[in-house]
């Protein structure tokens, strides 16, 4: 099982990831795209990249052009480096540091 990060560790590794952030358990980050087809081929980027980590974050499409991801390692009840790489390989994959 993954271990747990530290807050601090939390906070050291999202500090480099646009546009994430901590949100209890969890991180989490949400961008807005040019109408409904564009937020869906975010989702499936997404999920793409969840897939190849093996790491399944949440996935909302809503308000027609927004999409948020939440992830967090629930066998380890919280935020895991999973979760950090996840966001790291998610925003490599959409052209963001």
């Amino acid at each position: 099982m993954a271990e747990l990060l530290s807050a601090a560790d939390v906070e050291r590794e999202i500090a480099g990831l646009s546009g994430w952030e901590r949100s209890g358990d969890s991180v989490t980050r949400t961008w807005e795209r040019k109408g409904f087809n564009g937020a869906v081929q975010l989702a499936n980027v997404v999920a793409f990249v969840a897939n190849q980590l093996n790491h399944h974050p949440d996935i909302s499409v809503h308000g027609y052009n927004k999409v948020t991801v939440t992830s967090t390692t629930h066998d380890a009840g919280g935020i895991t480096a999973n979760d950090v790489e996840l966001a790291r390989r998610i925003n490599r994959a959409v052209g963001e540091s």
